[in-house]
C-alpha cells in the first residue's frame, strides 16, 4: 500500500465521540502541568437514627463528613463510628427509662450525697424521712452516728413545706410540671441576695428543681420522666459526651453560672452534679461533685 493509499484508510475511520475528545484533551492537559489524574469518588449513604444492633450488621460503613473533617479509618464488617448525642437526646433517653423504672417501697425515703471536693476530699451525709416528717440523719457533725431530729421535716422541692404527697401528685407532662413549678416559685418565700428573685433567678430555681426532682426527690417514675423531658425543651442545656458513670451535660443559669450534670441512662437519674437542693430548697454549690443515691427503704441502721 503506497502512502497515498495509507492516507486514504486512516481518514476513513470514524472520529472519536465529543466526550472521549474532552477527556483526552484533559488528560492532556493534566499531564502538561504535572498533575496526577483525578480520582473518582463514590458518594456514601448517611443512615441517621439506626441503634446499634441495626447497624452492626452492616458490612462496610459509609462516612459522610462535615466540612473541614477528618475521616476515620474503615474497614469492611468494622463496627459503626458512633455519632454524639445532643442534650435533647441524652434527656428524652433518659426520659424513658425513668417513666420505666420501678419506684421501690418502703417506710423511708433514703438520701445518701457523696461529696467530693475538688483537692480529693470526700465526705458522706445520709438521711431516712418518713412521710410524716420524722427524720434521721448520719454525717460529719454525727461523727458518723445516725441520731433523731429533734423536730420534724420535710422533703422540699423550690421552698420549705413542699412535702411528699404534693411532690408525688406534680404533673407528669411536661408543660404541666413546668408551670406548676413556676407556680411554687413565685408563691414561694425564696430570697437571693438581691431580694425577691428576678426573672432569670426564677429561671435558675425552675431547673435546678426539675433536676433535684430526677436525683434526690420521692417522685413517681412518671413525674421523673416529666422533669427530664421538661429539662430536654429548655435552651441553654449542651451534651458534654460521655463521662465516668454516664452522659455529660451543662446547663447555664443566671449570671452565666454554670451547673454540671452527670445523667445515668441506666437508670434515668442524675447521679452527680455540681449543686445540690437542700431539705429546706436552698442550693448548695461545689467545686467539687455532688453524687446522690436516693430510694426507698424499710431500714433504718441502729
Amino acid at each position: 500500500m503506497d502512502e497515498i493509499q495509507q492516507l486514504g484508510a486512516l481518514l476513513a475511520k470514524p472520529e472519536p465521540d465529543g466526550d472521549v475528545t474532552d477527556a483526552r484533551r484533559h488528560q492532556l492537559q493534566r499531564a502538561m502541568r504535572g498533575q496526577a489524574p483525578a480520582q473518582r469518588r463514590r458518594r456514601g449513604l448517611l443512615a441517621g437514627g439506626l441503634g446499634l444492633a441495626g447497624t452492626a450488621a452492616v458490612a462496610a460503613t459509609a462516612i459522610v463528613l462535615a466540612s473541614g473533617g477528618t475521616a476515620p479509618t474503615v474497614t469492611p464488617n468494622s463496627p459503626p463510628v458512633a455519632q454524639p448525642q445532643s442534650a435533647r437526646q441524652v434527656l428524652l433517653a433518659a426520659a424513658g427509662t425513668a417513666e420505666r423504672a420501678t419506684e421501690g417501697t418502703g417506710r423511708y425515703w433514703y438520701v445518701r450525697t457523696v461529696t467530693t471536693e475538688r483537692e480529693g476530699g470526700r465526705t458522706v451525709g445520709e438521711s431516712w424521712t418518713r412521710r410524716d416528717g420524722t427524720a434521721w440523719v448520719r454525717n460529719v457533725k454525727s461523727e458518723g452516728k445516725v441520731f433523731r431530729l429533734p423536730v420534724k421535716r420535710s422533703v422540699s422541692l423550690v421552698h420549705e413545706g413542699t412535702g411528699f404527697e404534693e411532690i408525688r401528685t406534680l404533673p407528669t407532662e411536661p408543660g404541666r410540671l413546668t408551670e406548676r413549678i413556676r407556680a411554687l416559685i413565685k408563691g414561694s418565700d425564696l430570697r437571693t441576695s438581691a431580694g425577691r428573685p428576678d426573672a432569670a433567678a426564677r429561671d435558675q430555681f425552675l431547673r435546678t428543681s426539675l433536676v433535684a426532682l430526677v436525683s434526690q426527690l420521692p417522685a413517681t417514675p412518671k413525674v421523673r420522666g416529666a422533669a427530664l423531658r421538661a429539662l430536654a425543651a429548655l435552651p441553654q442545656v449542651t451534651a458534654l459526651g460521655p463521662v465516668r458513670g454516664g452522659e455529660g451535660l451543662l446547663i447555664v443559669l443566671a449570671e452565666g453560672q454554670q451547673a454540671r450534670l452527670v445523667v445515668d441512662p441506666g437508670t434515668g437519674r442524675v447521679r452527680d452534679s455540681n449543686f445540690m437542693v437542700a431539705h429546706d430548697g436552698g442550693e448548695y454549690w461545689t467545686e467539687g461533685t455532688f453524687t446522690v443515691y436516693a430510694e426507698w427503704t424499710d431500714h433504718l441502721p441502729k
